[in-house]
């Protein structure tokens, strides 16, 4: 399937490495030129590498807890690029923030009052090329789950889960659509799972025997489903929230 994803301006916060810098991968190789942000310079340069083999990209080194940094960012790659067509929000505090009031703190100025930023000031740009907004989430904030980290990660998560809903019904007359992408466990090398493997690893060893495949996901299965989400093949899908995780959550929502 011709995704039609070539010539498509893309914009990845966190695509540094792990699941945004797969997505940033799979829509270079579909034909996307892509714009990535991170906060480390080191992990941008290796990625601006590895990535320039495969198309047009860029990096800039932006905070996403810096909002106007962040909003400056986006105005700065659409001027360049004429316009703006694709947005993934993808950059997390994570669920390794302190626990009490400063964790909290440091997950919503990253992850809700960052993706805003993000999209708030991208949204001009995307009701121009009627583009689409793919904010990244997790199974944590729809499923009750023992996850080993700040309680804050799944709720800031489910608040974006929301908000993309929102984005979905009131842009939705300028042509604009707003999907979510919740990963479950997804092994990423010196990601979270593999501190999870060398640090926890009875927990680690029974969510593996938890899942229906007896493993984890990758950060290429999350990022195919993202691109899909993010071009003109999924025309009329909006507003919704996929989870991919390969039957590792057991509830039915209709």
């Amino acid at each position: 399937m011709d995704l039609g994803l070539a010539g498509k301006r893309a914009l990845v916060t966190g695509g540094s490495r792990g699941i945004g810098r797969a997505i940033a991968e799979t829509l270079l190789q579909e034909g996307a030129q892509v714009a990535i942000s991170a906060r480390g310079g080191k992990g941008l340069g290796a990625a601006a590498q590895a990535l320039a083999a495969l198309g047009v990209v860029r990096t800039d080194q932006v905070d996403s807890a810096d909002h106007a940094a962040v909003q400056a960012w986006v105005h700065h790659v659409a001027s360049a690029w004429g316009g703006l067509d694709i947005v993934i929000s993808n950059v997390s505090a994570g669920g390794g923030v302190p626990l009490g009031l400063e964790g909290w703190r440091q997950a919503v100025d990253t992850d809700i009052v960052g993706a805003a930023a993000l999209i708030e000031a991208a949204l001009p740009h995307l009701r121009q090329s009627k583009g689409a907004i793919v904010q990244i989430a997790t199974i944590t904030a729809i499923e009750h789950h023992d996850f080993p980290g700040s309680p804050a990660y799944g709720a800031v998560k489910a608040a974006l889960i929301r908000y993309m809903g929102e984005l979905a019904i009131r842009e939705g007359a300028h042509g604009v659509r707003a999907n979510t992408v919740s990963p479950g466990p997804i092994w990423v090398e010196q990601g979270v799972w593999a501190w999870v493997k060398d640090n926890m690893r009875p927990y680690y060893e029974r969510d593996i025997e938890a899942h229906p495949q007896k493993r984890l996901g990758t950060a290429q299965e999350v990022a195919k489903v993202a691109a899909f989400l993010a071009s003109p093949a999924a025309s009329w899908v909006s507003g919704q929230n996929v989870s991919v995780d390969g039957a590792f959550t057991r509830g039915i929502r209709f």
